[in-house]
């Protein structure tokens, strides 16, 4: 067996883009994971009919405002400059999303400026209504929550834009590879110094005297002799329709409690470049349906609420007395990341 400098355990993007960061300053890298392909969540596969590329766990956008992070990951892919945009089904009637200019004045049936924006908002009646309408039923669901329990202020801190701007992201960098994303990870470990054992799942002592990161779930790693840690998952439900196009976008918001799923992706439009694929008269479309986390169900978004908190510092603790052993990522940490925030935690990462 050749020599292994460093093992990164898991092979999504914190652990890619770090195996490669390893590699490029001349050091032997294991990548293991403990799934049989490459890529976590962003994970994705070509439905063989259609040729469509269908995200396996809910829609991946990349977008940042970080240009190192930018610059990076354009040495692997090129990107297809798909700008995001989500819109929201409520009661009969669809509305752009992000809360601005387009929503307010559609639902009102106003016709505000921007300069009346702020004071019309001010106003406790119209800003519950907003609330009521797309963020309570919202809300609850997401997060397995009673809507009446669910706090009415919080309006207050949702962002409004006194604008007409739709574009779901403020990041000025924005697309999907137009070589899809298995190929991001493909090409991230597509050097000399990197080795891959997939279905492999890392334990600890498994590679004595080497250096070890880890990004698989934090609890897990010691067999969560704490306690578990809380998370919420999320359900699937893929359809292939014998039409062109079912909603006209890539993703439509369903915030009414009474509708069972959050949204619906339609990932023809990712990718708007592909004009067979758009044109053709098949579609697939995926119902995303938010559920409580129990042992062997994908971890999505962990309780950022105190006791969860206090319990992951203590597993961190836990793995910051063990010699050689990085811990990160998404789950590592315990924190939600966009992709790009995990690539930059990875290249911002001591090594």
């Amino acid at each position: 067996m050749q020599e292994i400098h460093a093992v990164v355990a898991g092979a999504g993007i914190w652990g890619c883009t770090l195996a490669r960061r390893l590699a490029e300053k001349g050091m032997k890298v294991l990548v293991v994971e403990s799934r049989p392909v490459v890529g976590g969540n962003v994970r994705c596969e070509i439905d063989p009919e259609t040729g469509i590329e269908i995200h396996l766990y809910g829609s991946h956008i990349f977008h940042t405002h970080n240009d190192k992070v930018w610059s990076f990951v354009r040495r692997f892919v090129e990107f297809n400059g798909y700008q995001h945009k989500v819109m929201a089904h409520f009661k009969g009637k669809t509305y752009f999303l992000p809360l601005g200019l387009s929503l307010i004045n559609k639902f009102f049936n106003t016709e505000l400026k921007p300069c009346e924006i702020a004071a019309f908002m001010k106003d406790e009646n119209n800003s519950k209504a907003i609330f009521d309408a797309f963020f309570r039923g919202y809300t609850s669901k997401q997060w397995g929550r009673d809507p009446e329990s669910i706090d009415p202020s919080i309006i207050r801190r949702v962002p409004v834009r006194e604008n007409y701007d739709v574009n779901y992201f403020n990041d000025y960098n924005q697309g999907i590879p137009l070589s899809g994303y298995n190929s991001l990870f493909e090409r991230l470990l597509d050097h000399p110094n990197i080795s891959l054992e997939c279905g492999r799942a890392y334990r600890i002592g498994d590679f004595p005297g080497t250096k070890v990161y880890y990004s698989g779930p934090v609890d897990k790693l010691f067999n969560y002799k704490l306690g578990e840690l809380p998370w919420r998952s999320l359900k699937f439900e893929t359809e292939t329709l014998d039409i062109s196009d079912y909603q006209g976008t890539s993703v439509i918001n369903y915030p009414d409690i009474s509708v069972p799923y959050t949204r619906i992706h339609e990932f023809k439009h990712y990718h708007p470049e592909c004009k067979d694929t758009m044109t053709m008269a098949k579609t697939i479309i995926m119902r995303e349906f938010p559920a409580a986390w129990k042992n062997g169900d994908e971890p999505y978004y962990p309780i950022s609420d105190k006791s969860s908190q206090e319990l992951s510092g203590k597993y961190l603790e836990e793995a910051a007395k063990i010699p050689n052993l990085v811990v990160g990522g998404r789950l590592g940490g315990y924190k939600y990341l966009d992709m790009d925030q995990a690539m930059a935690a990875a290249l911002e990462l001591e090594i």
